[in-house]
């Protein structure tokens, strides 16, 4: 078998590449020819293959001539049909950026025909280089990519989305005897991080034929296309998780606005409710994704989908992982406006406080925390005080109120500490904001909070005598 090059002995190619990253491009006489950049493109080293494309791309944005449209079409298709996978990978890449260069049908069709065999590689980048490929040529040929490749990736999505046991049971000789029995099998804990062959990377197909076809997509957004999505988006693997939540945001950017509110909002609503309620941060941030498309593409329309989604929309602009909790923030500003949040929240008050409700009492430790920041938020800043209400104060109730501070009364017993000092810090907000309603439970109070000040962690005890000082005023 072929040895790969040794590390310590850099190729000329190498060689080459490394000159041409260094010096910001490289003089035309010492630039490699598109069959070094090709060998490049097949490299055992990532960093090689990753120079060898930006060369490609330099030296056809720049029309060098060594590099002409048939010679690299040409080098494409072979490196796509190679026995190794770093050469079908950089073929692949070679392809998007020729299609995007020169557009030509022939070479786009001659590339569709390899598809389909690529889609299923046994090597996960080539299938998921197949993507830009697909892209590149719904950009251009629209549904007629789609119609030819869909039924193939939806048809392997289908028949990956359950995994089968690999077990090669043999059926013993009538003559030989049984063989001992098997010890019992340890417990598997893979299936929802470990991948599940071309499931994910289909889906990551299905939504590049859906991004470049555009908003002509919008007639084979159908009720078996969203069943799929919502199949996907229930997947024990998250990684498919993710991925169906992305599809969902280029179903939502894709759609027809008349369709989308007649039909596929509607319809997809509860499934990005429950994603950004998923256990797993790349899921939430994938369909925190979504659920911004989602109410973009909704606009004026978006408030019919409040009571669904603002509660959980507004518990993420607290979550632990700060990718989710930033991109939740934007989002916030985005949909409320200048005029905040405060007044969209009671409007919908009712399923706002049973989001923060139910999150106060998930097993996560993080969303039980994002929930104790919700409601610390309700009394700190939305209801106000006897001696100075805000025009929101009505809609604080004494069964509402009653709600949100047994909810806190939970959390400030709460195993995890982060959770007992918000918990503890919203009592103090809540005792100043409703002393009629805590009087009840003020001595209850005082004894948490005592105790919290005699806590072996300093932050707990700082904050627990601020909650004492803000409830006394």
């Amino acid at each position: 078998s072929k040895q790969p090059t040794s590390t310590s002995t850099p190729t000329p190619l190498r060689l080459k590449l490394l000159a041409m990253a260094t010096s910001g491009g490289g003089a035309p006489s010492s630039a490699p020819s598109p069959t070094e950049v090709f060998a490049g493109l097949a490299d055992f080293k990532s960093l090689t293959r990753d120079r060898s494309l930006e060369t490609l791309r330099e030296a056809i944005s720049t029309g060098q001539p060594a590099f002409q449209v048939d010679e690299v079409e040409r080098l494409s298709l072979e490196a796509i049909k190679a026995e190794a996978w770093e050469a079908k990978q950089g073929g692949l890449q070679a392809a998007a950026e020729a299609v995007k260069a020169w557009d030509r049908l022939d070479f786009r069709n001659a590339l569709l025909a390899e598809v389909p065999r690529l889609l299923v590689d046994t090597e996960y980048r080539v299938r998921k280089a197949v993507s830009a490929v697909l892209l590149e040529c719904c950009k251009r040929d629209g549904l007629r990519v789609y119609d030819d490749m869909g039924s193939i990736v939806l048809a392997d999505i289908k028949e990956k989305f359950s995994r089968t046991e690999e077990v090669g049971d043999e059926v013993p000789d009538a003559g030989s005897s049984p063989a001992p029995p098997a010890p019992p099998e340890p417990p598997q804990f893979l299936p929802d991080t470990e991948g599940w062959r071309s499931l994910e990377t289909s889906m990551g197909a299905l939504e590049a034929m859906m991004q470049g076809c555009g908003a002509a997509f919008t007639p084979r957004i159908d009720d078996a296309m969203l069943e799929l999505m919502a199949e996907c988006s229930r997947h024990t693997n998250r990684f498919v998780r993710e991925y169906a939540y992305f599809g969902l945001k280029s179903v939502f950017e894709v759609c027809d606005a008349s369709a989308f509110l007649s039909s596929v909002a509607p319809k997809t609503v509860e499934l990005v409710k429950k994603g950004i309620k998923d256990n797993w941060s790349q899921v939430r941030f994938a369909s925190s994704v979504a659920v911004r498309a989602f109410m973009e593409k909704a606009a004026e329309h978006k408030d019919n989908f409040y009571s669904q989604l603002l509660g959980s929309m507004c518990l993420n602009r607290h979550y632990v992982a700060e990718g989710v909790r930033l991109y939740s923030q934007e989002t916030w500003r985005q949909v409320c406006g200048p005029m905040g949040g405060a007044r969209l929240l009671v409007a919908h008050f009712d399923s706002v406080i049973d989001a923060f409700v139910d999150a106060a009492e998930a097993p996560n430790h993080a969303v039980r925390e994002a929930a104790c920041n919700c409601i610390s938020e309700l009394a700190g800043r939305v209801a106000g005080s006897p001696a100075e209400p805000t025009p929101y104060r009505e809609q604080f109730t004494h069964s509402r109120v009653q709600r949100l501070l047994n909810a806190l009364l939970e959390s400030f017993k709460d195993e995890s500490w982060p959770v007992r000092d918000v918990a503890s810090t919203a009592l103090g907000h809540f005792v100043k904001a409703f002393p009629d309603e805590t009087l009840a439970i003020r001595s209850q109070l005082l004894e948490l909070w005592f105790m919290q000040m005699a806590d072996n962690i300093p932050s707990l005890r700082r904050n627990g005598a601020a909650a004492v000082a803000a409830a006394v005023g």
